[in-house]
């Protein structure tokens, strides 16, 4: 999963306001983050395959991020950093703590069987094997959470523009990630998506930049 990740961000948004939403936006991808930093130090492997659809990434080992065990963990990291660096409330954080833990639930519909609960036996429900029900699944998630958020914090025509062009950009991503072109390499990929992560994040700040 990539766009549907950012659903439980704009969920968050949508019950904490307050809560800055490029923090969410990063949460929702931080423990893809830690994988991309994990792939290319060598920690955790991927290898790609242009055949498979939806996804061309055989992920057949990363117990460190994407594992249920190793998700919580990192969402008690965001839980501390979001109170100590970050100086959010105590409830801000478990949101952001709460977003963090939800990528393993979300990753668990589409990931073919490469997720694990402590390291053991992989699981997936492998919805990426149907890869128009998986791009719908997405395209579903973005637009119902992004208009979810809007609605408790789009207060001006400015903000509700950003806001559109930020779901509008989500679900463009989407739709080139799901039927675009196979990158040239595993390194081409993690890459690009780290830069994705960081752009969206900053989109996220800009939105609620003064204007």
């Amino acid at each position: 999963m990539f766009a549907g990740h950012y659903s439980s961000a704009f969920v968050a948004k949508a019950v904490s306001p307050q809560t800055p939403l490029w923090v969410l936006l990063l949460a929702a991808q931080f423990v893809d983050v830690l994988w991309v930093l994990a792939i290319l130090a060598g920690i955790e492997k991927a290898r790609l395959d242009p055949s498979l659809p939806s996804n061309p990434l055989d992920l057949y080992y990363m117990p460190w991020t994407h594992s249920l065990l190793a998700s919580l963990l990192w969402a008690g990291v965001a839980f501390v950093a979001s109170t100590r660096w970050l100086g959010l409330a105590t409830r801000e954080a478990v949101l952001v703590a709460a977003v963090v833990a939800s990528h393993w639930f979300l990753d668990l519909v589409v990931h073919r069987a490469d997720l694990t609960i402590a390291g053991g036996a992989p699981m997936g429900f492998a919805l990426w094997d149907y890869p128009v029900a998986a791009w719908a699944l997405e395209m579903v998630l973005v637009a119902a959470s992004v208009a979810l958020a809007m609605r408790w914090n789009a207060t001006t025509l400015s903000l509700r523009r950003r806001w559109l062009l930020l779901g509008a950009g989500l679900l463009a991503l989407q739709t080139q990630t799901s039927f675009g072109p196979v990158p040239p390499s595993l390194t081409a990929i993690v890459v690009s998506t780290l830069v994705v992560y960081l752009v969206v994040t900053a989109a996220g700040a800009r939105v609620e930049a003064r204007a």
